[in-house]
């Protein structure tokens, strides 16, 4: 059952996990707008930007959504008896706390920035509140019970119920989820093939996440056992990809920033990313120079300035380390 509350302010969707286009109907109706391509932009008295959803095949959909909320808005999904996995691939950007909670699992930040990458199943509640002014931008991933028993190397009714078990496993947005979501928002539009760029990207992210949960065991619920230091190595991973063109942060007021110890801190981000702080700084970096090359709106000189490189010859070096081509080669990328 969907409803509007009585004030404006705040708004309140209700809805019941399905695929993601029945989702974006059924989103459609509660704002009495019809979807143009399952595509949904929203109203300016409520947000600025979109969601939109498209069916891969049976049993596997997945959601974009890039807004601003021009006000409170609430989501609430109710508990399913039908049994889905959720993937959400998520960043926010507030002014004020976000709350999100799975059944009896509760996640809240109050530091203005927010990434995560989470596992949860349409059979426990779930609720997301969001204040006014709150960047959204991300993707989301909808499974169903028959794709995972078709899909899943030795399926069986035991992992089926710990997963059914589980409300809510939480992971790292590492920087191969990054590139992946990045590149299903921002470049689809530069391939010959959009709808093909984006479900392959979609395949990869999701085959990626579920392989590292599987990988760890489903009875952890999180990569680290203590919510402040989760929290702590996302402010970090943050603070190093804010500023491309800025230097490369100290390890010692990243240490400071994350209240914890240098070598803590080294111990936990690798344990966190897969590998070094700067080592993921600098691929990262390399990955925003392949982003900015690809939209075809700067040069190489360009680009490499923005990214803070005096010298093009040390650019070029990093980008083909990284891609094993020049940066003026990107078009092989794609």
């Amino acid at each position: 059952m969907n409803m509007r509350t009585a004030n404006a302010n705040p708004l309140v969707f209700n809805y019941r996990q399905g695929d993601y286009e029945q989702w974006i109907t059924t989103f459609g109706q509660f704002l009495d707008i019809t979807p143009t391509q399952n595509k949904i932009e929203y109203p300016k008295h409520i947000a600025d930007g979109y969601a939109a959803a498209k069916v891969i095949e049976p049993g596997l959909s997945y959601r974009t959504v890039q807004y601003t909320l021009n006000l409170d808005v609430a989501y609430h999904r109710q508990p399913t008896n039908e049994l889905h996995i959720i993937l959400y691939f998520y960043e926010l950007f507030f002014e004020e706390k976000v709350s999100f909670t799975a059944g009896n699992t509760l996640i809240e930040s109050n530091d203005k920035y927010y990434s995560i990458a989470l596992m949860t199943n349409s059979t426990v509640s779930q609720s997301l509140q969001l204040k006014k002014g709150t960047t959204v931008r991300g993707v989301s991933v909808q499974l169903s019970e028959a794709w995972l028993k078709e899909n899943t190397r030795d399926f069986s009714t035991a992992k089926l119920e710990t997963i059914r078990q589980k409300d809510c496993v939480t992971g790292f947005i590492n920087a191969k989820h990054r590139n992946l979501v990045n590149e299903i928002l921002d470049n689809a539009g530069n391939s010959f093939f959009p709808e093909l760029f984006i479900k392959s990207r979609v395949l990869r992210l999701t085959e990626q996440f579920l392989t590292g949960v599987c990988a760890r065991g489903l009875h952890h619920s999180t990569p680290l056992s203590n919510p402040k230091d989760f929290q702590a190595l996302v402010k970090v991973e943050h603070l190093l990809l804010k500023n491309f063109s800025a230097d490369f942060p100290s390890i010692e007021s990243l240490a400071k920033t994350a209240y914890m110890s240098e070598s803590k801190l080294k111990k936990l981000f690798k344990k966190a990313y897969g590998m070094a702080i700067y080592q993921y700084y600098q691929k990262n970096r390399m990955h925003k120079a392949k982003e900015l090359l690809v939209s075809r709106k700067h040069s190489v000189s360009q680009v490499g300035a923005m990214l803070g490189y005096q010298n093009m010859s040390n650019f070029s070096a990093a980008f083909k380390k990284e891609f094993s081509c020049l940066p003026s080669e990107v078009d092989e990328l794609m």
